[in-house]
C-alpha cells in the first residue's frame, strides 16, 4: 500500500525524542535546480561574453575585471558553503518543503542543544501486506518509524520498550516462523554497533567548510592581494596546522571508545522451535538464547532478560564498579507483573558489554527448552544501537565534539566591533573618492578593515585552550567527552558530592554487633563472638558468589563474612572457618533463594537451609536492610532499638539492622514459590551490623579547599540522615547543629513532618502546606530526607527556599537526585555532581558538571601503563628479530624493559650473537634461526592487570576520573577555570587588536604609513608564540577564593577595551604629529606606491609593536587562577622578543638589524620621546586596566556560596589560635 495520506502543516511532522527537536518533510531539487550549480552556469556565460567579446562595452578596467571575479567565483563558492553553514538554507535551496508523505524523499532533522548536528535522512519505505508502508528514518544509528495513529515519528520501539506482563516473557518460545523472524530483521536489522571511526580527510573536509575556517582563508587571501605575500603565507600555513591539530585531537578522543564495539561470536539460538548456532550479529528482538561464558571472554552481545537459570556477571563497563552481580531469571515472578527493566527486575537483565563470568543453566535436561551447552536461557530484549551500552556508545559520538565561538556572546562581541569597522571603512571610503583612488583599491582595502574586526584566531585559540586542559587533565588521569563543558567548571557555584564510594571510601571496617548485649545495647559485639542465630543470620543474608577466582562481591558482605571466620564454598554452602568457635564447628548453612538488595526498599533476604547435624536441617530466613525499614517486621521491637542505632549512626557509622525466623517444613516448591511480602514479616530482632567508614584520604583537604575557593558544598546521599550529617561535620559541610526534616514520629500521614537535632532536642512539627519558618535558616545548617523532600516537590516556593539552606540530602532516591539538581539549574546555579555508581547517573547527566570517579589507584594505573610499555617492546623487538633474520644478521640485545621478563629469551640471543660470530670467524656464511626466541616470547606469560573501564556514570558523566580520589573535582575546576579566563582574555586581546587594525587601515593609510613585508612577518611571527603559548598557561595548584569573570558581556570588560584603545590612538596621534614636526610632510601621498621606509612608518611601526607587547601583557590573567607571564617561558620569551624588536629599533641598539628591518635613522631626541611614548602607553593600559577591575569588575559569588563564610573563616582562626596556644603551653611544659 502507499504510504500513509497524512498532510502535514508547512511540512512540519511530530517526533517523540530526546534527541530531535524538530522534523521537516522535503523533497530535493534536481542538480540544476540548486543555487550553487544551475542559477551560476548563465553567470559565467555571460561573464565569459562581457570579458572575450564586449570587454570595452560593459567592463572597460581591470578594477570591474577584479571585481567581476570576486563577485563571481566569490558568489559561486558563498553559495555551496552556506548549504553546508546552515541546514535550514541546505533545506530551502536543495530541497523544496513538502506537505505529505507521497511527495517527500528526505526529511530535516533539527536536534536538540548539545545533542548532534543537524543533517536531512533520506525518506525510507517498506511495502507490508494488507497495511500502510512503513515508513522510517535513520539518524545518528537509530531507526525513527511513523505511527500513523498519532501521526508522530518515534525511535523503534522494542518488546519491552511497552513494560509488558512478565507472562509475556515467562511463556516465551522464541521467534517460530520464518515469518516472524524475517518481520522482526525488517524492522530491527543486524545487531551492531561499530563505532564510525572518520579518517584524517574526512574530519579535515568538515573543518574546512567551517565559517571561521574560510573566513581565515579568505584574510589570508586578502592580504596576498595586498603585497604582503610572506606574512599570508605564514598565517595560512599556521592556520592549517592549528586545524590539523585539533583534527588528531578529536581523533584521539573517539579512538578512546573504539574497545566498546564487541566482535561477533557464535551462540545458541532457538529459532523455529530448534537450537541452532548463529553470529551475535544476526541476533533479533524476542530470540531465545543460551547464555554461557565464552573461551575469548567476550561480553553480552545485547540486552537479554533471564529466564532460567541465574548467571555471574562483570558488570564494570556500565556501572564502573569491578564487583561482579549475581543475576537471576524471573522465573518466580508473578507473571502479572510488568517488566521494570531499570528498577525491580535490573538484578534479572543482563546489559549488553557485560562480561559472564559463571552461568547455571535449566537443572532439568529433559526440558525442551534446555540448551546443549547447558547455559541459562535467556530472550532478547534489544539489539544494535538500542541496547543500554549502544544508547550511551551513541550519545558519546553525536554529542558535540568540538568549542566553537558561534554562540551568542561572540556574536555580540563582534557586532560590537563591527560598528567601529564601518566607521573605518566609510571613513576611508569617503576620503578616497574625494582623493580618486583606484576603486578596486579602494574597495579591497575597505573589505580588509572590516574583515579586521572579527578576529580570525577566535575559533582557532578557543581550541587551543580546550585542548590544553584536556591533555592537562588526562594527565591526572581525568578523562572529559564532551569538552564543551570545560569553560562550565570554571563557573560552578554549588558542587554535590554522594557519600559512599565518593566522600568515604568502599572498604568498610566492620566494628561489630551491638544491641545484642542484655545489660547495654550499644556494647558492640564482636561478629565471630554473637550468638549462633545471628551468626547464622549474618552468614546467610549476603550475595556472594564462588567462582574460580575466588569469593566475588559486595566488599562489605566480604568483609563481614571474614570477621564471621566463616568461608563460602560451591553450591552456596556457607561454613565455619577453622578459626571460628567450637560452637559452629558443626554448623553449614546452604542459601536455596534470595531476594536482591533494592535501594528502594533498602533491604535484601535469603531462604537457607541450615544443618547443625547429620539429621538436623531447619529452615531459615535471614533479612538485613536498613534500621527504620526493618523495624516495622519485628514480632518484637526493643525498647531502646532506636536510641541504639541513632546514637551509632550520629557518630558516622553505617547500621544494618539483622532479622531472621525460623520456617520449618518448606519444601523445595514452596521456597521458590513464596512471595517476597511473607519471607520479610514476623521477624526476631538478631542485632545491629555496625561498620566504620573512613574518609577518603584526600576527601577533608579537597572539601575544604572547594567551599575557601567559594563553592557551596552540598551532600546527597541515599544513607541514614544521622550518619550523613556526621560525615558532613567531618569535611565541613556542616559547621553548625544541624537540623533534619524528616517524617513526624509516629505520624499517621506521610504529610506530617518535624524539623529535629541530631539528639532529638529540639523538635518542632511542620505543615508542608503552610509556609516555612526561615528564622531557622539562620540558627541551623539543614539536613532534608527523601521523604520530606517528597511532600515539597511540588510546593513551589518552599521548595526553592529549602534548595537555597539545605547542604545535606539524605535517604535520596535515584530520581530525587535528579530532581535536586534540577531544581538547582533552574535557580541559575551552574552545579557539579560527582558520583561513583548507578544511582548516580540521572544526576551526573542533569548536572552542568558531571564527574565519575572510578575505584581505580595509582598502583592500577601505573600496572597498565607498564604493561603497555612492556607489550609495545615486545612487538617492536619481534619485529627487529624478524628483520635480522631476514638478512642473516645476529639478533639485537632484548630491551632492559622486558629483559627481565625474557631470561630464556636474552639467553638465546647471547648464544646465537656468539654462534654467528663464531661462523664468521670459520669464514662460514653467518645464519641465523630466531625461531628459538620468538618461541620464548609466545610462551611468556602475561602479567596480571587491573583492569579499570568506563563504566555507566562514566558514560553517562562528561568527566571521568579513573582514579578514586575526591581532588579531581579541584583538578577540573582549576583547569575550567583556566580555560575560563584564558577565553575571557582572549577577547579583549583579540578586540583590541581589531580595533587597533581598524584604525591602522583606516586612518594610517590614508596618512601614507606602511609597513613592509619583513616588519610584518616578523612581528606576526613573535605573536604567534605568544597566541599559541597564551593559552597552555597551567593553572595554579590552589584554588582561590577569587572568581573569575564568567562573560565577556561585563562593563570592566567593555570599558577596559575602549579606554585602552584610546590611550593606544593618544599615542599613534602624538607621535605622528612628532614625525610630521620632524620630517615635513608630502601633502600628495600616493597609496599605491610600494612600502619605502621613512620616519612615519618606522616609528608607527615601533610604537604599533609596544602596544601589541602592551595588549598581551596588561590583559594576561594569570594569578590567582594560573601561572603568570613569569612563569609561562615561551610566552615571556615571545614578549620580550617582541619588546626587543620595539625597544632596540627605537634606540638604534643594532644599525644593521634596523637596516634589514628597513627602519629609518632617528635623531636621539625624536628615539627619547618615542621611548617615552612607549612607556607611557604601556603603564597607561595597565594603570586603566587595574582601576576598571577594581570598580566594576562582576566576580563577586552569588549569597547562597557566601553564606556561612565569615563565621567559617571566624571558626577556624579561633581554632588556629587554641594550637598556637596548646604548642606555647606544651613547649613552656
Amino acid at each position: 500500500m502507499a504510504p500513509p495520506a497524512v498532510r502535514f502543516r508547512g511540512g512540519t511532522v511530530a517526533v517523540s525524542s530526546p534527541d530531535i527537536a524538530s522534523l521537516t518533510l522535503v523533497k530535493p531539487l534536481p542538480a540544476l535546480a540548486r543555487v550553487y550549480i544551475g542559477p551560476w552556469i548563465p553567470a559565467y556565460i555571460l561573464s565569459y561574453y562581457a570579458f572575450y567579446h564586449a570587454y570595452d562595452t560593459y567592463i572597460k578596467s581591470i578594477e570591474w575585471t577584479f571585481l567581476l571575479c570576486i563577485v563571481l567565483f566569490g558568489g559561486h563558492a558563498l553559495s555551496f558553503l552556506f548549504t553546508r553553514w546552515s541546514i535550514n538554507f541546505r533545506s530551502r535551496t536543495e530541497a523544496t518543503h513538502v506537505s505529505t508523505f507521497e511527495a517527500a524523499e528526505a526529511i530535516k532533522v533539527l536536534p536538540k542543544l548539545h545533542r548532534g548536528k543537524p543533517e536531512i535522512c533520506m525518506l525510507e519505505r517498506t511495502p507490508r501486506k494488507g497495511q500502510d508502508d512503513l515508513v522510517f528514518f535513520s539518524y545518528q544509528r537509530d531507526k525513527y518509524l511513523f505511527d500513523s495513529a498519532i501521526k508522530t515519528f518515534a525511535r523503534i520501539s522494542y518488546p519491552c520498550d511497552a513494560t509488558p506482563a512478565l507472562s509475556t516473557f515467562q511463556t516465551s518460545k522464541g521467534l517460530t516462523t520464518t515469518q516472524d523472524i524475517e518481520r522482526a530483521r525488517t524492522d530491527f536489522g543486524k545487531n551492531v554497533f561499530d563505532i564510525p571511526v572518520p579518517t584524517f580527510v574526512e574530519l579535515f573536509s568538515e573543518h574546512a567548510v567551517a565559517p571561521f575556517f574560510v573566513f581565515q582563508v579568505f584574510c589570508g587571501l586578502l592580504w596576498l592581494l595586498d603585497e604582503y605575500i610572506w606574512y599570508s603565507v605564514f598565517t595560512l600555513f599556521m592556520l592549517v596546522v592549528f586545524e590539523c591539530t585539533t583534527v588528531f585531537q578529536r581523533l584521539r578522543t573517539i579512538s578512546e571508545f573504539r574497545s566498546m564495539s564487541i566482535k561477533p561470536y557464535d551462540i545458541l539460538v532457538r529459532r523455529e522451535n530448534k537450537w541452532i548456532e548463529v553470529q551475535t550479529d544476526e541476533l533479533l528482538p524476542g530470540d531465545l538464547v543460551s547464555v554461557v561464558r565464552t573461551k575469548e571472554d567476550s561480553g553480552v552481545p545485547c540486552d537479554l532478560l533471564l529466564l532460567r537459570g541465574s548467571a555471574i556477571v562483570n558488570e564494570a563497563m556500565l556501572s564502573g564498579e569491578s564487583t561482579p552481580l549475581l543475576k537471576e531469571s524471573v522465573e518466580l515472578r508473578p507473571g502479572s507483573d510488568r517488566l521494570d527493566i531499570d528498577g525491580v527486575d535490573r538484578n534479572s537483565v543482563l546489559f549488553g558489554g557485560t562480561k559472564v563470568l559463571q552461568s547455571t543453566g535449566i537443572a532439568d535436561s529433559s526440558d525442551s527448552l534446555a540448551a546443549p551447552d547447558g547455559g541459562c536461557l535467556a530472550v532478547v530484549l534489544r539489539t544494535g544501537f538500542g541496547t543500554s551500552q549502544g544508547q550511551l556508545i551513541r550519545t558519546m559520538i553525536f554529542s558535540t565534539e568540538t568549542v566553537s565561538a558561534n554562540n551568542l556572546e561572540a556574536f555580540l562581541f563582534i557586532g560590537f566591533l563591527l560598528v567601529f569597522a564601518l566607521a573605518a571603512s566609510g571613513y576611508v571610503w569617503v576620503k578616497g573618492l574625494e582623493q580618486d583612488r583606484k576603486r578596486s583599491k579602494l574597495l579591497l582595502d575597505c573589505v580588509i578593515i572590516i574583515t579586521s574586526v572579527v578576529p580570525p584566531e577566535l575559533p582557532m585559540e578557543l581550541s587551543m585552550a580546550v585542548n590544553a586542559s584536556l591533555v592537562a587533565l588526562s594527565k591526572y588521569s581525568i578523562f572529559c567527552t564532551e569538552p564543551f563543558r570545560i569553560p562550565f567548571a570554571g563557573r560552578v557555584d554549588i558542587c554535590c558530592f554522594d557519600k559512599t564510594g565518593t566522600i568515604t571510601g568502599e572498604n568498610l571496617v566492620v566494628e561489630g554487633v551491638a544491641g545484642v548485649d542484655a545489660s547495654d545495647s550499644k556494647k558492640l559485639v564482636p561478629v565471630d563472638e554473637t550468638s549462633l542465630e545471628t551468626s547464622l543470620t549474618l552468614a546467610s543474608a549476603h550475595a556472594l558468589v564462588l567462582l574460580d577466582d575466588g569469593v566475588i562481591g559486595d566488599p562489605m558482605e566480604k568483609t563481614t563474612l571474614d570477621a564471621l571466620k566463616w568461608k563460602l564454598n560451591s553450591g552456596d554452602r556457607i561454613t565455619p572457618t577453622e578459626q571460628s568457635g567450637s560452637k559452629k564447628d558443626n554448623v553449614s548453612v546452604t542459601v536455596r533463594r534470595r531476594f536482591q538488595f533494592s535501594s528502594q526498599l533498602k533491604r535484601m533476604s535469603t531462604i537457607s537451609l541450615v544443618q547443625t547435624g547429620p539429621s538436623n536441617v531447619r529452615t531459615l530466613v535471614a533479612v538485613k536492610g536498613a534500621p527504620e525499614t526493618l523495624k516495622s517486621m519485628y514480632t518484637s521491637v526493643p525498647a531502646d532499638y532506636e536510641k541504639t542505632y541513632k546514637w551509632f549512626a550520629q557518630r558516622g557509622s553505617r547500621v544494618l539492622a539483622l532479622g531472621y525466623k525460623w520456617v520449618d517444613g518448606m519444601n523445595k516448591h514452596e521456597t521458590t514459590s513464596i512471595a517476597r511480602d511473607q519471607v520479610e514479616s514476623e521477624l526476631v530482632f538478631a542485632g545491629f551490623l555496625v561498620f566504620h567508614c573512613p574518609l577518603k584520604p584526600d576527601a577533608v583537604k579537597t572539601l575544604k579547599d572547594l567551599a575557601d575557593a567559594s563553592h557551596r558544598c552540598v551532600m546527597i546521599t541515599g544513607d541514614n540522615p544521622l550518619t550523613a550529617v556526621s560525615v558532613a561535620k567531618d569535611v565541613e559541610i556542616v559547621d553548625r547543629e544541624a537540623l533534619i526534616l524528616d517524617r513526624a514520629e509516629g505520624a499517621s500521614s506521610e504529610t506530617e513532618l518535624a524539623w529535629r537535632t541530631v539528639d532529638e532536642s529540639v523538635v518542632i512539627p511542620v505543615d508542608p502546606s503552610a509556609p516555612l519558618d526561615t528564622s531557622l535558616f539562620d540558627k541551623y545548617d539543614i539536613c532534608m530526607t527523601g521523604h520530606a523532600v517528597k511532600q515539597f516537590a511540588d510546593k513551589r516556593t518552599s521548595w526553592h527556599q529549602l534548595v537555597q539552606h539545605t547542604w545535606v540530602y539524605a535517604r535520596v532516591s535515584p530520581s530525587q537526585k535528579e530532581f535536586i539538581l534540577t531544581t538547582l539549574k533552574s535557580l541559575g546555579y551552574v552545579t557539579l555532581m560527582a558520583g561513583d555508581g548507578t544511582n548516580d547517573v540521572g544526576a551526573l547527566k542533569q548536572a552542568n558538571i558531571g564527574v565519575a570517579l572510578l575505584n581505580g589507584t595509582e598502583e592500577d594505573l601505573k600496572a597498565i601503563l607498564e604493561h603497555q610499555k612492556k607489550e609495545r617492546a615486545k612487538k617492536v623487538y619481534e619485529q627487529q628479530l624478524r628483520i635480522t633474520s631476514r638478512f642473516g644478521q645476529p639478533p639485537p640485545p632484548v630491551p632492559a624493559i622486558i629483559a627481565d621478563l625474557f631470561p630464556d629469551a636474552v639467553k638465546a640471543q647471547q648464544e646465537a650473537a656468539k654462534a654467528v660470530a663464531a661462523d664468521r670467524q670459520q669464514g662460514k656464511a653467518a645464519k641465523f634461526d630466531t625461531t628459538a626466541i620468538m618461541g620464548k616470547l609466545s610462551e611468556m606469560e602475561d602479567e596480571e592487570v587491573p583492569q579499570i573501564k568506563l563504566g555507566d556514570a562514566s558514560v553517562a558523566a562528561p568527566f571521568t576520573s579513573k582514579l578514586a580520589n575526591v581532588a579531581a573535582i579541584t583538578h577540573i575546576i582549576r583547569q575550567g577555570r583556566c580555560t575560563l579566563v584564558a577565553t575571557i582574555q582572549m577577547y579583549k586581546i583579540l578586540a583590541l587588536n581589531c580595533l587597533i587594525s581598524a584604525w591602522a587601515l583606516s586612518v594610517q593609510y590614508l596618512q601614507g604609513i606602511k609597513f613592509g613585508d619583513y616588519q610584518v612577518t616578523i612581528t606576526g611571527m613573535l605573536m604567534s608564540v605568544c597566541f599559541m603559548t597564551i593559552s597552555r598557561a597551567r593553572p595554579v595548584d590552589k584554588l582561590s577564593k577569587q572568581r573569575p569573570i564568567a562573560t565577556v558581556i561585563d562593563w570592566y570588560i567593555v570599558l577596559s577595551i575602549l579606554l585602552q584603545f584610546a590611550i593606544h590612538i593618544a599615542s599613534f596621534v602624538y607621535i605622528t604629529q612628532l614625525c610630521h614636526a620632524t620630517e615635513p610632510r608630502d601633502e600628495n601621498v600616493d597609496l599605491d606606491a610600494k612600502f619605502a621606509p621613512n620616519l612615519l612608518n618606522s616609528a608607527i611601526f615601533l610604537l604599533s609593536t609596544s602596544q601589541q607587547v602592551s595588549t598581551f601583557a596588561v590583559n594576561f590573567i594569570g594569578r590567582p587562577f594560573r601561572e603568570d607571564i613569569s612563569e609561562n617561558a615561551a610566552l615571556k620569551y615571545g614578549l620580550l622578543g617582541a619588546s626587543g624588536v620595539a625597544v632596540a629599533g627605537a634606540i638604534d641598539f643594532m644599525p644593521e638589524f634596523n637596516k634589514w628591518l628597513q627602519i629609518v635613522e632617528m635623531d636621539w631626541s625624536f628615539r627619547t620621546r618615542l621611548c617615552a611614548a612607549m612607556f607611557i602607553d604601556f603603564a597607561g593600559a595597565w594603570v586603566i586596566d587595574k582601576v576598571l577591575k577594581a570598580i566594576f569588575a562582576s566576580d563577586t559569588p552569588k549569597a547562597l556560596i557566601t553564606r556561612g563564610s565569615e563565621r567559617r573563616e571566624a571558626r577556624r582562626e579561633a581554632e588556629r589560635r587554641e594550637a598556637e596556644l596548646a604548642e606555647e603551653i606544651k613547649k613552656d611544659e
